[in-house]
């Protein structure tokens, strides 16, 4: 019989949980290459990527309109390089915001911005002979453990998502121990965790070659090949879902706007170049212009595709920029620099 423990301890596949977070490294892809041979392979797959995250849409057809129009893939490159991760070669390749924002817009291909949404999966597995048990990111017990993790790993980083499984402290985990049966797994994910949406699933099997599959998905499986059929019908309906959920973070970058803002708590030069590097790597963002120093403060002219509430919204869920005051009326943002 499974512990406790190993039921409920799980790591979260990118970073903690809360609302709308910033896609670490929008425009920098790894791509794996075995041999020097693969690295134009590894390097057009790398753009797929791109596209996807950049779009919000997994159809090629973006991809295609990009490429009738005469643009070549290795065009949007800054850099690659090979990295060694966990003993496999990957291509990190570098790609350039600007002109690929560029060429979205002349080719009103829709952009998202860089903050993304957070979908929460909620899966319990009933194998028929073990204890039933929530999938968690630090362990497997099964095959189908495996294939789930790794479409969601694979996922987040492709469509520029956060796929997460959920996790428990310490404190939660002797609350469940002590009080079983009267604490509700659920109720702690809902008070623990910040999430964009919830997906949740219950897997059973009700017989030797029969699953049932209940909760967002409701299907009962009667075959041999059960993985394949599910993780089929899993990937359809949570892209979907995704779609649906990424729809709502589109910028309309033809329209274009000039905002004042202001950025606190800046004390040194590192501090003066890192908090404008955050504000020049938001998709939004199109140029800047300085006004003036004053103590711990610089003043900004900032010229952005889409909106006052798109760049708000881009701003907030930054991992190093905190909104203070916004004032829609004078275009005007008031940001805090969080080192």
């Amino acid at each position: 019989m499974r512990s406790l423990k190993h039921i409920l301890f799980s790591l979260i596949i990118f970073s903690n949980a809360c609302f709308g977070k910033e896609f670490d490294k929008l425009f920098v892809v790894y791509e794996s290459v075995e041999t020097v041979s693969q690295i134009e392979k590894s390097i057009n797959n790398s753009f797929n990527t791109m596209v996807y995250r950049l779009s919000g849409s997994n159809s090629p057809s973006n991809i295609w309109k990009i490429i009738n129009a005469g643009n070549l893939r290795k065009n949007f490159i800054k850099s690659y390089s090979i990295k060694n991760i966990n003993d496999s070669s990957y291509l990190e390749i570098n790609y350039d915001k600007d002109l690929l924002i560029e060429t979205f817009n002349e080719l009103s291909i829709p952009i998202l911005s860089s903050s993304r949404p957070v979908i929460l999966f909620l899966i319990e597995i009933d194998s028929g002979i073990d204890d039933p048990y929530y999938l968690t990111s630090s362990e497997s017990y099964s095959e189908l453990d495996s294939f789930l993790k790794n479409f969601l790993t694979k996922e987040s980083s492709s469509r520029g998502i956060f796929l997460e499984l959920p996790e428990i402290d310490l404190m939660d985990l002797n609350e469940l121990s002590n009080y079983e049966r009267l604490i509700d797994y659920e109720d702690i994910i809902y008070e623990k965790h910040a999430f964009d949406e919830l997906i949740k699933i219950n897997i059973s099997k009700i017989g030797i070659d029969q699953w049932l599959i209940d909760g967002d998905i409701n299907q009962t499986i009667g075959n041999k090949n059960f993985i394949n059929l599910f993780i089929e019908q899993f990937t359809n309906y949570t892209n979907t879902r995704i779609n649906k959920l990424l729809e709502k973070n589109l910028i309309n970058i033809s329209q274009k706007e000039i905002i004042n803002i202001s950025v606190s708590n800046i004390n040194s030069f590192e501090d003066y170049e890192k908090s404008k590097g955050a504000i020049e790597n938001l998709v939004g963002f199109r140029d800047i212009d300085i006004s003036r120093f004053d103590i711990d403060t610089v003043f900004y002219k900032l010229s952005i595709y889409g909106d006052f509430d798109s760049i708000v919204k881009e701003i907030s869920e930054s991992n190093f920029l905190k909104v203070t005051d916004q004032y829609k009326e004078k275009s005007e943002i008031n940001i805090n620099f969080i080192r």
